[in-house]
């Protein structure tokens, strides 16, 4: 019986330690995130639009300074599934409004030739789509999807509508998926392999869009690494103010992630904690976007407009990290958000990204 006693008693410590742990892990994220800022609101408010299914979604929401750039980047936590239609409604819109046709992929120049070959074809040909979307393993497990496969889908279909002039063509800028070297950090590869590509074709009129991992999108170097991500890297030849980073963060929502050697992954590969609200992603300032939207929603916010206060403070500027590597916040107290990024979408119960489909469920390989 004292042995049981002695036990128990080990156990009780045990247990009443770990939920001390819980709660000052807790607490201390609570206070990292803050509460809703009442500046912050007031400005939220007059500076964001609903974006609506089957709607012109992005339509009188952007102004002129912001159409008048040259590279418009959107960065991503990969493995939430609502980005994948944001991506394609703001390469639409963009082609709409300013006529941009080139699209920057965070793939190499081998997948985006064959995409661009699936772009161009006449018939839909899904056993290439399928390839591109399959190899993207190699780089980004957590994109390859059944969504990414029927956003290219959508985009072959709206290639279509329009005259050759004004078609999307993808520039794959990333480093070859087979290429392990360390000689060149990605981001530098990509620097220059982009202004390669505009000298060898003459694109310096042109203006580009892409969809990134959401830090190679930040415009200021972050970490106590002082890391330089692409968009810092590719003002060397863009012209200043000329490049507009929006970000996608997330709540409520689940995010895909396959077996990987960082993080357990469960049996379904879904996650719910790897939100930027906590516990493992923390964005400060995020309340104050959850205060003003619904469920079930995306939402854009232009924190760059006029008497921002995010002009001035580092809220919704990064991510802090906890457990699984650094921070992706700069330590500069002279840079400001909007010196980072000048938009955010938040989204609200997204779907996570779903394995592609195995070639059994297709009907054969063209559609």
């Amino acid at each position: 019986m004292r042995i049981i006693k002695i036990l128990g008693k080990i156990l009780l410590v045990l247990l009443l330690l770990n939920l001390f742990i819980i709660a000052f892990f807790w607490i201390k994220n609570e206070n990292y995130l803050e509460s809703p800022n009442q500046k912050n609101l007031s400005y939220l408010k007059n500076n964001k639009k609903v974006i609506l299914e089957n709607r012109d979604r992005l339509n009188g929401f952007f102004d002129q300074e912001f159409y008048d750039s040259d590279v418009f980047l959107l960065g991503e936590n990969h493995g939430f599934a609502e980005v994948q239609n944001i991506d394609f409604e703001l390469l639409k819109h963009l082609n709409q409004k300013i006529g941009l046709k080139y699209y920057i992929a965070e793939m190499d120049s081998i997948r985006s030739k064959k995409l661009n070959q699936y772009l161009t074809d006449s018939i839909k040909n899904n056993s290439i789509l399928r390839s591109v979307v399959i190899d993207i393993k190699q780089r980004i497990p957590q994109q390859s999807s059944q969504q990414l496969l029927e956003k290219w889908e959508k985009i072959y279909d709206y290639n279509k509508t329009l005259p050759d002039s004004s078609k999307i063509t993808v520039l794959g800028i990333d480093k070859n998926f087979d290429d392990d070297s360390r000689e060149l950090s990605r981001d530098s590869m990509m620097t220059l392999n982009l202004k390669s590509i505009i000298n060898k074709r003459h694109l310096e009129n042109e203006k580009f869009y892409g969809l990134f991992g959401y830090s190679h999108v930040l415009q200021e170097s972050y970490s106590e690494s002082n890391f330089r991500p692409f968009a810092v890297r590719i003002k060397s030849f863009i012209k200043k103010n000329k490049i507009k980073s929006l970000v996608c963060y997330n709540i409520d929502s689940e995010v895909y992630l396959p077996e990987n050697d960082q993080f357990p992954a469960p049996e379904d590969h879904k996650l719910t904690i790897l939100n930027e609200d906590g516990p493992i992603m923390l964005v400060k300032g995020i309340n104050d976007l959850r205060e003003i939207t619904q469920p079930n929603s995306v939402t854009i916010f232009d924190l760059d407009n006029t008497n921002s206060p995010y002009r001035e403070n580092q809220y919704l500027g990064g991510i802090k990290v906890n457990f699984f590597g650094p921070d992706v916040i700069t330590k500069s107290s002279d840079v400001s958000t909007t010196d980072v990024l000048q938009y955010v979408f938040l989204i609200r119960n997204s779907k996570a990204l779903e394995p592609i489909q195995t070639i059994d469920n297709l009907v054969g390989g063209h559609e």
